[in-house]
């Protein structure tokens, strides 16, 4: 089989299959894309292979146990995101066989593949002292520290999922002291509105003069990285990335906080904060968009002012507002359906 033949089936199951006859959410297919993409990357570092070279040939149960374990040992992800990227090659390699019937004893085979090996999870809540010391860590001084402070501060004021953040429109967001709330948009594509402390509507105001001066249009997104100037999304590493270098600031003075920081930390923690607090369970799982079929019949409508009420008491100290600081592989890729 050609490489052509392969890159067409690449293209058809990300540009028709996922999003129309699966439907998935744009989120979920940039995850098959990457997945793909990580694919090609070993295939050519290990098998000297060029793109135009790269068949279903040089694909079979031995290349991708390899695969999952490069993952994990040589690209250092976690054994549950090695999975997720399994997963995503298994599913397209489904998709190849239903195509092509000459495909389905790969797919046969390579469906054999083994998952790396999930540990139990171990990992370490973070005390209130340990999330005030995070927030404080980037400053306020400069730009990215007013950015880092606002957007650390969010994910655990909100305690919503890092791409639900990441996600965030100016038009989502409002900060009018009393009724401050954004509202995100979570698994299924459906919306929730949360509410958020005065004092992180109040860096929001910050960040917004900083970040988005003047009348931004409102389907700009909140976050953003700037690359050649030009605003581009966010990534979920670069949170991951900001979290832990601001962490390792935090240790100095509060050694409690863990040697890895990931967003789901700050998520846990309060929630955490808010059943302690006396916040009905039915209430924390709808506020963390944890509704489903099972529990919506079972669960009322949360009330926001209670949230409210509550999340304020239960509040720890977030720092103050300070003043505003002044001062011909990229072809092929492309017609694949992977940049």
């Amino acid at each position: 089989m050609s490489s052509e033949h392969f890159y067409r089936l690449v293209r058809s199951w990300l540009t028709v299959h996922l999003p129309r006859a699966r439907r998935l959410s744009p989120h979920t297919i940039r995850s098959y894309k990457t997945a793909l993409n990580m694919l090609l990357t070993y295939l050519r570092q290990t098998s000297d292979l060029d793109l135009t070279q790269i068949t279903f040939e040089a694909i079979n149960r031995a290349t991708i146990t390899a695969f999952t374990t490069w993952l994990t040992d040589t690209k250092r992800l976690a054994p549950s995101t090695a999975n997720q990227r399994l997963a995503a090659i298994k599913s397209f390699l489904s998709y190849c066989a239903a195509e092509d019937p000459a495909l389905v004893a790969l797919w046969l085979e390579v469906k054999q593949t083994r998952p790396a090996r999930t540990p139990a999870p171990t990992r370490k809540a973070l005390t209130i002292p340990a999330i005030d010391a995070l927030i404080r860590a980037p400053g306020q001084d400069t730009h990215r520290g007013v950015r880092d402070t606002t957007l650390i501060l969010l994910l655990f004021d909100t305690a919503a999922r890092i791409q639900e953040v990441l996600d965030l429109q100016i038009a989502d967001i409002n900060t009018a002291p009393g009724r401050a709330t954004v509202t995100v948009t979570g698994k299924g594509s459906k919306t929730r509105t949360i509410p958020i402390m005065d004092k992180t509507g109040r860096h929001l105001d910050q960040y917004a003069s900083v970040f988005h001066p003047g009348t931004p249009t409102p389907e700009t997104l909140l976050f953003f990285t700037t690359r050649a100037g030009h605003h581009q999304p966010m990534s979920q590493d670069n949170v991951t990335f900001l979290l832990n270098k601001h962490a390792a600031t935090a240790r100095v003075d509060c050694p409690e906080l863990p040697d890895r920081i990931h967003s789901h930390q700050l998520r846990h923690a309060r929630a955490m904060q808010m059943l302690r607090a006396g916040v009905p369970l039915p209430h924390i799982k709808e506020f963390l968009g944890h509704a489903n079929i099972a529990t919506t019949s079972i669960y009322a409508s949360a009330d926001n002012q209670m949230v409210r009420d509550a999340i304020q008491k239960a509040a720890g100290t977030t720092p103050d507002l300070a003043p505003v600081w002044k001062g011909d592989d990229d072809m092929i890729l492309q017609l694949a359906g992977l940049t």
